[in-house]
């Protein structure tokens, strides 16, 4: 009879404590469903100084990331440490992109490449003018040294641009097997399409074009340039079939960032290279400003940062012309975080301008006989958002361009200060305002 008695019971036990979890489990659901909806309430009551946000995009993040991303920013609103890069802190991503991504626009898009990954910092590099050309000086050295980049590139300089996170060339030459050399002009350059493979020995992830020899052998040589740029998947910027190919910015989404790249020139003292219009095809022009600063302007509403490439400065010269002072800082004003020069074939100095770097050239990086200074300028983005900038020294001689060492290394960093108007370089190359 006991033992009966004890079973009975334990059952009756068992029954309550089943009974009490099920309650429990489903008073936990419903606490975390209001907990969500309290939380949104919360949220909803900030001004948020972007009307981005809205109680749909919240209910995405946190499905995507999870409750507590919203939790983590509610507590910065609360204890007043809030920013727009508080998203990116929590998410991994900016506040423009994870709009972005919840609106699925990049599915649409030619112009973005998302790269996956995160790190502490990513680097940005760029060099100066690359020739290419068959009928010009360094690619015979290419193929009769029978090392492929490593011919005209030590390896050294090979490891470095391979090892950015993104790496961006001037393309100083057309590529095509067509065409003739445009008249009264001395001197041309034309590669063979396959000559661009080359770049992904190099490790460049975007092209320049917007410059005065990417038409040296006219309208057909010009849009074949265009195709076999394409057919590699090597993006381009500053010239197109018309002008709205030409001023289309390409963006890279890194780090959860987006940064846009935008491009354009006024290189030649007498102009032969055509100007992309409405109708007919060629490169994108800034003799007048006007349409770089609204280009910019535009692509800057949809990036969190803006790299503006230019061609300009006086060839052969150390020394800067008044327009690029002048024009550099309407950029800097129409939204460029940071500008970029090229054409000028030697180095010149950095100017800082509202705390944004103006890069006026970083001369030729892989182009003739001539032995002169060159190098590689960085961007650093941090996780957090901010931006460092560095410059390695190297020299182009003897057909290959070479890292710099020691007495040469320190002497070009201190002619870039010497040549910059507000900028020092320490020992490692990191670039300040001074």
């Amino acid at each position: 009879m006991k033992r009966k008695v004890l079973v009975v019971f334990l059952i009756f036990v068992t029954l309550i404590l089943v009974g009490v979890l099920v309650n429990r489990r489903d008073n936990d659901h419903v606490l975390v469903q209001n907990t969500r909806d309290d939380i949104l309430k919360d949220l909803l009551v900030y001004d948020f100084y972007s009307d981005l946000i809205d109680k749909d995009f919240l209910n995405w993040v946190a499905s995507k990331y999870g409750d507590d991303v919203l939790y983590k920013i509610n507590d910065k609103l609360k204890s007043n440490t809030y920013s727009l890069s508080s998203w990116h802190e929590v998410t991994g991503y900016s506040l423009l992109v994870l709009t972005e991504l919840y609106n699925d626009i990049y599915s649409s898009q030619d112009n973005v490449k998302i790269i996956e990954g995160n790190k502490d910092k990513v680097t940005i590099g760029f060099v100066g003018d690359v020739s290419l050309a068959d009928n010009w000086e360094i690619m015979p050295y290419y193929d009769s040294r029978g090392s492929n980049i490593y011919g005209i590139l030590s390896s050294p300089v090979v490891d470095i641009m391979n090892s950015a996170d993104l790496m961006i060339a001037n393309n100083e030459f057309t590529i095509s097997d067509r065409g003739e050399k445009m008249p009264n002009k001395i001197y041309t350059f034309r590669a063979s399409p396959k000559r661009v493979s080359i770049y992904n020995e190099m490790g460049v992830d975007l092209v320049t074009l917007a410059n005065n020899h990417v038409y040296d052998f006219g309208y057909d040589a010009f849009m074949d340039t265009l195709t076999t740029l394409k057919e590699y998947n090597m993006p381009y910027i500053g010239a197109g079939r018309n002008i709205s190919e030409a001023i289309k910015p390409y963006y890279f989404i890194i780090n959860g960032y987006k940064i846009g790249f935008v491009n354009a020139t006024r290189a030649e003292k007498y102009i032969l290279t055509p100007e992309a219009t409405e109708s007919s095809p060629g490169v994108f022009r800034t003799y007048d400003p006007t349409l770089f600063m609204e280009t910019i302007k535009k692509t800057k509403e949809n990036s969190d940062f803006v790299v503006a490439l230019i061609h300009w400065g006086k060839e052969d010269s150390h020394y800067l012309e008044d327009v690029q002072k002048e024009t550099s800082k309407l950029y800097i004003d129409s939204g460029a975080d940071v500008i970029v020069g090229t054409h000028a074939h030697v180095l010149q100095g950095i100017e800082f301008y509202n705390n944004k770097p103006i890069v006026y050239n970083i001369g030729d990086f892989i182009f003739n006989r001539e032995s002169k200074e060159t190098g590689i300028f960085n961007i650093i983005l941090s996780n957090d958002g901010k931006l460092e900038y560095s410059f390695i020294p190297c020299k182009q001689d003897n057909f290959k361009t070479s890292l710099l060492y020691d007495e040469e290394r320190e002497k070009v960093l201190k002619n870039m200060e010497e040549w910059s108007v507000n900028a020092t370089f320490d020992e490692n190359g990191y670039i300040k305002e001074s």
